[in-house]
Formats: structure tokens, C-alpha cells, sequence
């Protein structure tokens, strides 16, 4: 009787509470039977676009590579959808003819119950007859796919040429086809890697062909990091007594100084000294240079400077 007692008592605490609550409408619609079927909204970001073209002589340009998909109906069947991700936008060229249109969106796949909306709503489509080109492809190895105490010293492609495909528009813009490498690998030694192949005209603005192969393998060579600087040269001493110095020349005028790229970026000169102290007749001596920190060697190690005295 006692279990049973206390055992009643919290089972009408409960229902004190649940009636509190929906008095109260503390819960607002969290529990309501029609919850689950109230409408629900949600905008999808970046959702790929695929053109469908049937047609093999055509190619089609101006598409987006993406758009924006707002998704509205029932709020189970909303959630289901972005979960799912079934559907799919597409630009239907199907029957599309040769020149400029206007081509509206449309998202297959999704559940009857669901509306949608694309921004924007529609594209612009050039659509030519299809040509191939064959193009020479060079390397394109950006500074940050080397580790910073290193440079390039060779990059080949493993392959000439490539072809393009496209229309003749954008065919008749092309002037280099880039292979290039990612910027992470961060080489230090000889390395041969795939890169993707793109294609742009003049302005270094990507066109919209295709490229076959559209990865190639690029080998590159690299040696330390270095760089040529200015050698700013200093006197210290005096020449002997009745003597001056009528002219002091380097026999060369620039080093190579080696080091990280990034810590050799702001130096564009170094100081060298010469001593001449005692001097009374022509003469060379060697320059000391004096390296800063960030450099970790120089070539040459060391200058000659010719000294003349009047």
C-alpha cells in the first residue's frame, strides 16, 4: 500500500504539470498533433547545376556552376529532403537550337509535396556547334606549392598538348592552357604530381571548355631559395700619409643570397667592407660582407675590391 500510494501521488504530480503547461501554453505548438505536417521553409546554398544535353554537336555555355534552392511544403518533408539530397537543378538544352537562350531552372527529384524556388530563376545559355582544338599546355606551379627555403628550378608537363573542346567563341579566345599544381604540397625535393588542367584567354580569365586530359602529371625540379641583391660597400681606416682614395670597384656588384623565401623578401641589399687602412699604392683586398640574419649564405662568400690612391 505504501509503494502504491507514492506511486499514485507522482503519477498525478505529472499530470499536475502536463496541465499546467498546456494551460499556460508554455510548450506553444512543440507538442501540437499538426506539428509535424505545418509548413516548413529552408534555402539549400550552392547546389551543383547540370546541364543536360543530348545533342553531341552542340556545346552549351554560360551555365553556373551553382545556384541557390529555396525548399518549401510540410516541415518533415523539408528536413527529409536536405538530408536525402536526391533532387538535383538542371538546364534542359534538349531541344535547345544554336545561338542565345534563356533557359529557366528546374529541380527533379524532390517530393511532390514540396515546392521550390531557384535564384536566380533562369540562365543565359550560348550554345554553338562543338569544335576541338589541340592546345600546348605549360606548367603553372604557383610559389606556395614549394616549401619557402626552396625554388623552382624545372617544371616540365608530362604530356604537349591537350585538347579543348568547346564552342567557337571560346575556342577563338584561347591563348594559354595551365597546368597547375596544388598549392599545399609544399615541395622540397623532385617531385612529379598531378595538376588540373584550365584554359584562358589574354586576360587570364578561365574559359568555359573542356579539357582532355584534364589532369596531367608535372614534374618539378627545386633548388635552395635564393635571390641577387645590391652590395652596398663601406671604407673603414685611413690610407697611409699623403695618400687618398681616388676610387674603390668591386668586381661584382651583385651576390646570391640564400635563405627562406619569405625572410629574404624585404632584403634588396647588403653592406660590404673593405680596409683601407695604410694604404699608399694600388691594391685589391678582399671585401668582408656582412650577411643579416635571415640570410643564411652568399655566393660568392666574398668580393674583391680594387683600390686607387692619388
Amino acid at each position: 500500500m505504501f509503494e502504491s500510494k507514492w506511486g499514485l501521488r507522482f503519477f498525478a504530480l505529472i499530470l499536475a504539470v502536463l496541465l499546467f503547461l498546456s494551460v499556460n501554453n508554455v510548450l506553444g505548438d512543440s507538442f501540437s498533433s499538426d506539428s509535424i505536417a505545418k509548413d516548413g521553409h529552408k534555402t539549400i546554398k550552392n547546389v551543383p547545376v547540370e546541364v543536360i544535353n543530348n545533342n553531341k554537336d552542340l556545346y552549351v555555355t554560360g551555365a553556373p556552376d551553382t545556384v541557390d534552392v529555396e525548399l518549401s511544403g510540410p516541415q518533415s518533408k523539408v528536413v527529409q529532403a536536405q538530408k536525402v539530397e536526391d533532387y538535383k537543378v538542371t538546364l534542359d538544352v534538349t531541344d535547345a537550337n544554336i545561338g542565345e537562350q534563356t533557359v529557366a531552372f528546374q529541380v527533379r527529384g524532390l517530393d511532390k509535396d514540396i515546392n521550390y524556388r531557384v535564384y536566380p530563376k533562369e540562365a543565359t545559355l550560348s550554345i554553338e556547334k562543338k569544335e576541338t582544338r589541340e592546345v600546348v599546355v605549360e606548367p603553372n606551379i604557383s610559389r606556395y606549392a614549394i616549401d619557402p627555403n626552396y625554388q623552382i628550378s624545372n617544371a616540365e608537363v608530362g604530356v604537349h598538348t591537350v585538347k579543348v573542346i568547346g564552342g567557337k567563341e571560346q575556342l577563338d579566345r584561347i591563348a594559354f592552357a595551365k597546368a597547375s599544381l596544388r598549392e599545399d604540397l609544399q615541395i622540397t625535393q623532385k617531385t612529379t604530381a598531378k595538376a588540373n588542367v584550365a584554359v584562358f584567354d589574354k586576360n587570364m580569365n578561365k574559359l568555359d571548355v573542356e579539357v582532355d586530359p584534364s589532369t596531367v602529371d608535372v614534374t618539378v625540379d627545386v633548388e635552395p631559395y635564393h635571390k641577387k641583391v645590391k652590395v652596398n660597400l663601406t671604407k673603414k681606416g685611413t690610407p697611409a700619409d699623403g695618400y687618398q682614395i681616388s676610387n674603390v670597384t668591386l668586381d661584382k656588384s651583385q651576390v646570391e643570397i640564400y635563405g627562406n623565401r619569405e625572410a629574404l623578401e624585404d632584403i634588396d641589399e647588403i653592406t660590404g667592407e673593405v680596409d683601407v687602412n695604410g694604404v699608399a699604392a694600388h691594391t685589391t683586398k678582399t671585401v668582408k660582407l656582412n650577411l643579416p640574419n635571415q640570410v643564411s649564405y652568399a655566393k660568392p662568400a666574398e668580393l674583391t675590391a680594387t683600390i686607387s690612391v692619388e
